[in-house]
């Protein structure tokens, strides 16, 4: 990623350390994001926020969490999207199609909301 050569000085930490205090989270949207660039992000920010969590739904979405109600936020999101596959795995049952692909979806989202459940921010 070409934001890691200079991320002390790059713009996108201030933005998102401006919408992590006033969302409590931030969504990140595309594949170009992983892990290593997270743990940039996150050295950078844990002088402003105490708690960050990193929050993968799948190659396309993740989730940065700084506090309570970033958490209750994405909780809300992927609620929503757990509705959504319980409507498509219902679709493809009742047209005889194999749903075990969505099933395994359905069984990952759950997972993070138990997990964000019982996750405690301190401040």
């Amino acid at each position: 990623m070409e934001r890691n050569a200079m991320l002390e000085f790059d713009p996108f930490i201030t933005e998102l350390a401006e919408k992590l205090h006033v969302h409590g989270y931030y969504a990140f949207y595309g594949e170009h994001y992983n892990e290593t660039d997270m743990e940039q992000y996150r050295r950078h920010l844990f002088t402003s926020f105490s708690n960050i969590v990193w929050v993968e739904l799948d190659a396309r979405k993740k989730y940065m969490i700084v506090d309570h109600r970033g958490r209750n936020a994405v909780m809300k999101l992927i609620d929503g999207m757990l509705n959504t596959r319980r409507t498509l795995r219902a679709n493809l049952a009742m047209a005889g199609t194999d749903t075990s692909e969505v099933q395994q979806e359905i069984t990952h989202m759950m997972q993070l909301v138990h997990m964000l459940n019982f996750t405690t921010f301190r401040s």
